[in-house]
C-alpha cells in the first residue's frame, strides 16, 4: 500500500482537516522517515515495559515449586475450583489475562496509547508487591488474578503502540526487536528463580523477591517513560491534530538531526470517506469470519503449547524426583532460546511476507516439538 500524506496548503486557504485525514497525514509523515538510532530508543523504551509483562507471565511456574515448599500452596489441586493448588495459581493468572484483553482492551483507543501504557506498568507493578506479601492460598490467587488484569492491558497496548511509532519500512523488525527484548526476560526470571527460590534471604522466602523484582522493575521502566510520546496518529483521529502534529515534529527533527541528511518530501495525500464504526457481530460475516476463526484457533493452540508447558516444566520435573535446584536450572537452559528466534527474525522480517513468517515458524514448531 503506498503511503499517503497530506501536503501543505496555503496558509490563505488552508481549512483544518477531517480527524481521519489528519491522521493519515501524520502517519505517512511518519512513514517517510529514514530508519535512525532514535526510533530504536523509542522502540526500546516501550519493549522494556514489555519485558516485565513477560517476566511476569513467565515466573509463575518458576516461583510454584518454591510457593509448595513454604506450604503456601498445594502440588496439587482437591477439587476443579480449588484455590489452594499451582493450578489455581496458573489458571488466575490467565483469567486475569482474559480480563484485560478481551474486556478492558479498548482503553487504549479510549484513551491513548501512552497513558494506558504507563497505567497498567502501575497497575502490574502495585498488584505484583501487594501479591508478594500474601500468606494465604485465597489472597495470593486473588492478587494474581489482579496483577493478571494490568498484564493483559499492557499486551493490547504495546503492539499498537510501536506500530504507530515506527516508519512502515522498519515495522517487521521493530516488532521482531521488541520481541527479543520482551523475551530476554524469560532467562532473566529463570535465572533469578534458580538463585532464588530454593533460598530465605532476610528471612523471605525466595520466591516472594523474584515477585518484587519485576515489581520494582516495572517502576524504574515508569520513570523513563516520559521520553516516549504519545502516539501521533492516535491524537489525530482524537481530533487533537496540534498535539499530534508536535509530536511528529518533534521525531521529525530527531530523526533529521542523527540521519544527517534533508527528510524525503510526503507524497500528496488520497482523501478517503471515514470508515464506519464496526460492531463485533460484523466479525462473524464473510469475509471476516474465516480469518477470525484462524486466528482465534492459532493463538488457543499457541498460548497453550507455549505458556502451557513453560509454566509446568518445573513443576513436572520435581514431579520426577528432580530436585528444586535442578528443574529451576534445566527450565533456565530453556529459557535461554526464547530470544533468539525474534533476533533472528530481525534479519528477514521486513523481506519476507507475514503469513509466510509465521508459517514457517508454525512448521519448526511442529518439526522440533
Amino acid at each position: 500500500m503506498q503511503p499517503i500524506v497530506a501536503a501543505r496548503p496555503h496558509p490563505a486557504t488552508a481549512r483544518p482537516l477531517a480527524p481521519d485525514t489528519s491522521a493519515a497525514a501524520l502517519s505517512a509523515r511518519v512513514d517517510r522517515l529514514p530508519v535512525t538510532r532514535y526510533l530504536w530508543t523509542l522502540v526500546l523504551l516501550i519493549s522494556l515495559g514489555g519485558f516485565f509483562e513477560i517476566y511476569d507471565l513467565i515466573f509463575t511456574g518458576y516461583i510454584a515449586p518454591g510457593m509448595v515448599k513454604s506450604g503456601l500452596l498445594k502440588a496439587t489441586t482437591a477439587s476443579f475450583f480449588g484455590f489452594d493448588g499451582v493450578a489455581g495459581f496458573i489458571a488466575a493468572t490467565f483469567a486475569g489475562l482474559f480480563v484485560g484483553t478481551f474486556g478492558l482492551g479498548w482503553l487504549p483507543d479510549r484513551y491513548g496509547r501512552r497513558a494506558v501504557f504507563t497505567f497498567s506498568l502501575l497497575w502490574y507493578s502495585l498488584g505484583s508487591a501487594i501479591m508478594a506479601c500474601q500468606h494465604s492460598a485465597e489472597g495470593l490467587v486473588l492478587w494474581r488474578f489482579i496483577t493478571g488484569i494490568g498484564v493483559g492491558i499492557e499486551i493490547v497496548t504495546i503492539d499498537s503502540y510501536i506500530t504507530e511509532l515506527v516508519p512502515q519500512q522498519m515495522r517487521g523488525r521493530a516488532m521482531a526487536f521488541n520481541q527479543a527484548v520482551m523475551f530476554s526476560a524469560a532467562p532473566v526470571a529463570a535465572i533469578l528463580s534458580w538463585w532464588l527460590v530454593p533460598t530465605t534471604l532476610f528471612g523471605i522466602d525466595g520466591w516472594r523477591w523474584v515477585v518484587l523484582a519485576g515489581s520494582a522493575g516495572a517502576v524504574i521502566v515508569w520513570l523513563i517513560r516520559r521520553a516516549v510520546p504519545e502516539s501521533p496518529r492516535w491524537l489525530a483521529l482524537q481530533g487533537r491534530v496540534r498535539e499530534g502534529d508536535e509530536v511528529v515534529q518533534t521525531i521529525e527533527a530527531a530523526v533529521a538531526r542523527q540521519s544527517g541528511t534533508t527528510l524525503p518530501t510526503p507524497l500528496p495525500v488520497i482523501e478517503q470517506p471515514r470508515p464506519a464504526t464496526a460492531t463485533f457481530a460484523q466479525l462473524w460475516q464473510p469475509p471476516y469470519r474465516s480469518r477470525l476463526i484462524l486466528l482465534i484457533v492459532f493463538n488457543f493452540c499457541q498460548a497453550i503449547g507455549y505458556y502451557g508447558f513453560a509454566n509446568w516444566v518445573p513443576t513436572l520435573l520435581i514431579g520426577q524426583g528432580i530436585t528444586v535446584t535442578k528443574s529451576l536450572l534445566y527450565s533456565f537452559v530453556i529459557a535461554i532460546a526464547l530470544p533468539v528466534g525474534p533476533l533472528a527474525a530481525i534479519l528477514y522480517a521486513d523481506k519476507v511476507q507475514r503469513k509466510w513468517l509465521i508459517v514457517g515458524a508454525a512448521l519448526a514448531v511442529i518439526v522440533f516439538g
